[in-house]
């Protein structure tokens, strides 16, 4: 059963981890950590898709050569 208390500032969730692998509760944490600083983010989307577009064009200009021969 999953516990929820909140308080002024925070809000603690308790989740019974019995059955769960210690990697599967690594994932967990770190799958709420980056949806927490998702929720928090001042990141626009047309910011973030300019970044997309920085990153790929990046990508593609180390890798094109292995890709096409050229």
């Amino acid at each position: 059963m999953v516990a929820i208390e909140t308080g002024e500032h925070e809000i603690r969730v308790s989740i019974p981890t019995d059955g769960m692998s210690p990697e599967a509760v690594s994932a967990l944490v770190r799958w709420l950590r980056v949806e927490f600083a998702a929720r928090r983010s001042k990141l626009t989307d047309n910011v973030a898709w300019q970044i997309s577009e920085d990153i790929k064009a990046d990508w593609w200009s180390k890798n094109r050569k292995q890709l096409v021969g050229i």
